[in-house]
């Protein structure tokens, strides 16, 4: 039996398992070959030496969680039965003032969790200050995910309290330079941008903050078209929808990553396809605790860039895999008869590759290609509900399940070996951070509406 951990743990190594995911698909008999942390060949077997023979194993490009927030990693069964727009009532409660500390144990947390199912990139989603990121940076270098760092700072707050109260466009930037220093030193660490949108800047800011996001080339990330409430009052304060606003001030372009989309017209779409701005889809939010279902196998009909999101609901990429497809398939295909669902590539390509591009990933990782970053997982196809084994691509869609991950690599390195950390002792940090995670999830301020399923249990006839 192959020691993986020894194995990944090299310089240089080839793999050759019985499957092999690339961009032009599923191939047999070949071999992948990693060199300081890049692919440096990948094609048949007999092309690549000195070969690692791996029968029974799949390898598949790293699925990218395209939006998360793992600030608020400890709350997410509070919001079973909670109706929309949870983030007034609980998640900014929880968030707004964590400390370092706090915010490095969420933050591990969470890439912990993304780790064992699958993500090897998390794109994280919070108007971070250099203090809250100290500590994500901290977890995201222990724990050796790639990660899209967040920060931000809104003009103004509304009554909600998105913001701290109201901030110059100067004051913006020094965040954002600040932020890009931070990040600069850390090569899986990229920087981002993140605002409230019209609810916590007005249109001429949300300009210029493209403006500079686009001049410094980093991604700004804008939640779009995502609860009937804020499509609403954009409506009624602007006269326009929500994509529709950002578009007619310029705001949108390929550095912009909008988020979930579901309320989106189809005037919108083309506003997205004619400026190519990025989205993400986040089928398991919209299960849980969203209005609607983003019309994403029209994203991909139109060649929308987009990517597969948790938004915080579960960690476990190939959940989220199956979801993209079982909610398109629902909402959008059967309707139609559509019985191919834009067919399992769509969904496995949005969650891992496409995902990568639509993240800021391009030409350097999210593909099995040479010059790549090798970001990949290791998969055991010798479980009975994958056998016997007649398309894998389907098959990877709706029955493979985090327990199959024999090794998650990022950037050539083991960070997951059999389900396990790869460098750090999960028995004490899980000892730990308990107490935090409770502290955290008993803010005060949290406020459930729909409160704990046990009050809604029937008393059990005598």
């Amino acid at each position: 039996m192959t020691d993986l951990s020894a194995l990944l743990s090299q310089n240089r190594y080839a793999i050759a398992p019985q499957v092999l995911l690339t961009p032009e698909g599923v191939k047999s008999n070949w071999a992948l070959e990693v060199t300081d942390g890049r692919i440096t060949n990948i094609g048949p077997v007999d092309s690549v030496d000195d070969v690692v023979q791996m029968v029974g194993s799949a390898i598949i490009p790293g699925f990218v969680d395209a939006h998360t927030h793992v600030g608020q990693i400890f709350g997410k069964a509070l919001i079973g039965g909670e109706p929309a727009q949870i983030w007034r009532r609980i998640w900014h409660p929880m968030e707004k003032d964590m400390t370092e500390e706090e915010c490095y144990i969420t933050a591990k947390w969470a890439f912990w969790e993304a780790l064992r199912g699958g993500f090897t990139k998390v794109v994280n989603y919070g108007l971070n200050d250099s203090i809250k990121n100290k500590g994500v940076h901290k977890a995201a270098l222990e724990t050796g995910i790639r990660l899209v760092s967040a920060c931000g700072l809104d003009e103004f707050a509304d009554s909600s309290g998105t913001g701290s109260g109201n901030h110059t466009f100067d004051e913006i930037k020094d965040v954002i330079d600040a932020h890009i220093k931070d990040c600069a030193p850390y090569p899986l660490i990229s920087p981002s941008v993140c605002c409230s949108s019209f609810i916590g800047n007005s249109p001429q800011t949300l300009k210029k903050l493209s403006d500079y996001c686009q001049e410094r080339g980093i991604i700004l990330q804008i939640h779009s078209n995502e609860h009937f409430p804020e499509v609403q009052d954009c409506i009624l304060n602007f006269c326009m929808r929500p994509t529709e606003l950002l578009h007619n001030y310029g705001v949108l372009g390929p550095h912009v990553l909008l988020h979930h989309t579901t309320l989106i017209s189809e005037r919108e779409i083309e506003l997205i396809i004619e400026t190519d701005t990025a989205t993400s889809y986040n089928p398991l939010a919209s299960i849980w605790k969203g209005n609607a279902v983003a019309p994403a196998l029209r994203f991909a009909q139109r060649n929308v860039r987009f990517g597969v999101g948790s938004d915080t609901t579960s960690a476990d990429a190939f959940k989220n895999l199956m979801a993209a497809e079982a909610c398109q398939r629902i909402e959008h295909a059967l309707p139609v008869a559509d019985f191919s669902a834009g067919a399992a590539f769509t969904w496995v390509d949005a969650a891992t590759s496409q995902g990568a591009l639509a993240t800021g990933g391009k030409n350097d990782h999210g593909a099995l290609k040479i010059g790549m970053a090798a970001d990949f997982l290791i998969l055991d196809m010798m479980v009975p509900e994958c056998l016997p084994s007649h398309d894998f691509e389907w098959e990877l869609v709706r029955y493979y399940n985090r327990d199959q991950a024999e090794a998650v690599v990022v950037n050539g390195k083991p960070c997951m070996i059999g389900g396990k950390p790869s460098g750090w002792d999960v028995d004490d940090f899980t000892s730990s951070s308990t107490k935090i995670a409770e502290k955290i999830t008993s803010n005060p301020e949290i406020v459930r509406c729909h409160g704990p399923s046990r009050n809604y249990r029937m008393p059990a006839e005598e």
